[in-house]
């Protein structure tokens, strides 16, 4: 299994101990893994083994042992790694990111609940070009980027989320696509100067939200911008 370098499950898996306590899995080319459970060091200690892993699809959990509180890994030392997604399995807790690899391009995370200085350590992330935040949630339901972050962000996605954007044109200076799912708030109209942005899509949003993308697209058509498209799904009533 030396050789191996992509490893996908179907379902969900974690490693038993001896495997990786002894390293009968040390592997040093794999690049991709998914969908691996992470619930203690022993899950680490696998992870540790594929240290230029360049893409990662995880779940936390503390099933092994309900008693205990949620693992939360360090996953820093992998500095290859370029995508990421992480599931956390416990909806409604709040979570805590301690560390992201610096050499991400792609992350995505489902079912957090996001302060500002997780948020903070996201958009510090030098690489970061694809973002997506599905199911998850932000402290005081409140975005509010600094200029210095999200340099090089081109894709953002916010899914099933109830949280208003206090953003601007200066917050996402590349930005090419925004994509809402079930979203509730309305798009803050500074998004519109964004000279990079491309597209817009609004699906199965509240009724405002597709009013507020119709705006913008017509606001920049005044400007003479004809770049701007938009996507309107079902309007959730």
């Amino acid at each position: 299994m030396v050789k191996l370098r992509y490893v996908h499950f179907e379902g969900e898996v974690n490693w038993y101990k001896r495997e990786t306590i002894h390293g009968s899995f040390q592997n040093t080319n794999l690049e991709a893994l998914s969908t691996f459970i992470i619930a203690d060091e022993n899950d680490m200690k696998f992870l540790r083994c594929s240290p230029f892993l360049r893409r990662l699809k995880c779940l936390l959990a503390s099933e092994l042992n309900p008693s205990k509180p949620y693992y939360y890994p360090t996953l820093n030392f992998l500095n290859h790694l370029e995508s990421l997604s992480i599931i956390f399995s416990a909806c409604g807790i709040i979570s805590n990111l301690i560390s992201l690899p610096l050499t991400l391009r792609k992350l995505t995370l489902t079912y957090f609940k996001l302060n500002s200085k997780e948020m903070k350590m996201i958009g510090e992330l030098p690489k970061l070009e694809v973002l997506k935040l599905e199911s998850s949630g932000i402290e005081d339901y409140e975005w509010n980027p600094n200029e210095d972050e999200f340099q090089q962000l081109r894709f953002l996605k916010l899914g099933y989320m109830g949280v208003q954007l206090n953003v601007s044109s200066d917050h996402f200076p590349r930005l090419e696509q925004l994509v809402l799912t079930q979203f509730r708030t309305s798009i803050p109209s500074s998004l519109g100067y964004i000279p990079t942005l491309v597209k817009i899509e609004v699906r199965w949003c509240e009724k405002q939200v597709e009013e507020s993308a119709s705006e913008i697209q017509e606001e920049q058509k005044e400007y003479g911008n004809e770049l701007l498209k938009k996507f309107l799904g079902r309007i959730q009533n």
